[in-house]
């Protein structure tokens, strides 16, 4: 059986705290899929590491060696029930787009698995420094949900307890930059996220260093930002490499995305939005965060887009599990479908997948009192905001009012 994947050869994955995974989907339970030292135990981390010890750290190593002998990485195990089921697994699309051949890892691998690292797919989450609270967020994505995340968990036991003392120094550190460059001479692909990765200007010295290099022109970047600032002087980087996909975090349209994207102003992204339209070489889309708070009116956000030209991609929430879709009892998702049939056949089974996958309706209790909380601790009221979907909550779910 081959079980191989490029990624754990080419790829580097960060995440806000300085910690490394195999990649993003890889399962990240209790740290599993980190990079780490077996015997004795020893998290890497961007903070206090190097890339190559990162990279060759023991489990790294441990499963680059399983897979070139056929096994399926106990981390890994997603994508290959993705593929059992007929799915396009990341593996599949990553080994594909890359033209990565276990050959050539084979070739580059030494026998305890160590490799020499060159990258050619940089996945930078620029730490959790943010200026926005939204409210399917959380501290480890957004320092402005420490300090009220603290105060709910006093309030509400349910809430996960998420580490709010990320230390994401690396983000600001002269010395990762470089030695993230000294891998960088094949890089064809850097996805930049964050917190909001346009507040973070260190990175930009980066960009700088690998266009006076001249690498720029066989890279691709592609940001996710959430629209509140789109600085001239990034869009001027931009242009200088070999393709930008720009992809807009927007959750919903006018009062409604302010109430769900805490601190964002719709007349700012709206602005924003318009000035990235208008740049003929760069390729927007959006990223729409669906959440039982907004479901109810995504054929009306992915209308007001496509008038704009503009394709929506369908975040869902899993996390907190009492925000996802699939808490509505299946009378609301009858009234969601019925609303949503003009949107086009992707999205509407996105949607419908979603409802059928899991019932999670045991849960939609909690989700009413975490909602309340936050418009309690903000003074906004759901009702206000989003009456239409308000009231058929209210005529359905006897306790909406009452949680």
């Amino acid at each position: 059986m081959n079980t191989f994947c490029s990624l754990p050869w080419i790829h580097l994955a960060t995440h806000p705290d300085g910690g490394v995974t195999l990649c993003c989907i890889s399962d990240h339970t209790n740290a599993m899929s980190r990079s780490k030292n077996i015997d004795p135990l020893e998290y890497k981390n961007l903070n206090n590491d190097s890339i190559q010890d990162i990279m060759n750290s023991d489990y790294f190593k441990k499963t680059r060696l399983e897979m070139l002998n056929g096994e399926i990485p106990e981390a890994c195990k997603r994508c290959f029930a993705e593929e059992k089921n007929g799915i396009r697994s990341k593996r599949i699309e990553e080994n594909e787009k890359f033209l990565f051949s276990d050959d050539l890892a084979r070739a580059i691998t030494s026998d305890d698995g160590a490799i020499p690292v060159n990258f050619k797919f940089v996945e930078l989450r620029l730490g959790n420094l943010c200026n926005l609270k939204c409210r399917t967020c959380n501290p480890v994505s957004s320092t402005q949900w420490i300090k009220p995340h603290n105060e709910m968990k006093k309030d509400l036991s349910f809430v996960t307890n998420y580490e709010t003392k990320i230390n994401s120094n690396w983000t600001e550190n002269d010395e990762f930059w470089q030695d993230l460059f000294e891998h960088s001479n094949d890089l064809e692909l850097i996805y930049i996220n964050g917190g909001e990765p346009t507040l973070v200007e260190k990175h930009w010295v980066y960009l700088e260093e690998l266009i006076r290099r001249g690498y720029n022109k066989q890279i691709t970047l592609w940001y996710n930002i959430n629209m509140t600032q789109v600085p001239d002087k990034l869009i001027d980087l931009w242009k200088q490499f070999k393709k930008v996909q720009l992809t807009c975090s927007i959750d919903d349209l006018y009062e409604r995305n302010d109430y769900i994207r805490t601190g964002s102003s719709w007349s700012i992204i709206e602005s924003n939005l318009e000035k990235v339209r208008k740049i003929p070489w760069l390729n927007t889309s959006i990223c729409q965060t669906v959440s039982w708070l907004n479901v109810y009116y995504v054929d009306d956000f992915v209308g007001y887009m496509n008038d704009k030209g503009l394709h929506t991609h369908l975040n869902f929430v899993y996390d907190p599990k009492f925000l996802s879709v699939q808490v509505l009892p299946n009378v609301l998702k009858n009234k969601v479908l019925e609303k949503s049939k003009n949107l086009n056949d992707w999205q509407l089974n996105s949607i419908a997948s979603q409802f059928t996958s899991e019932d999670k309706s045991d849960l939609f209790a909690k989700g009413i009192q975490y909602n309340n909380w936050l418009d309690k601790k903000s003074c906004s009221n759901f009702q206000d905001i989003f009456p239409d979907w308000f009231k058929i909550l209210n005529e359905q779910v006897e306790s909406f009012t009452k949680s």
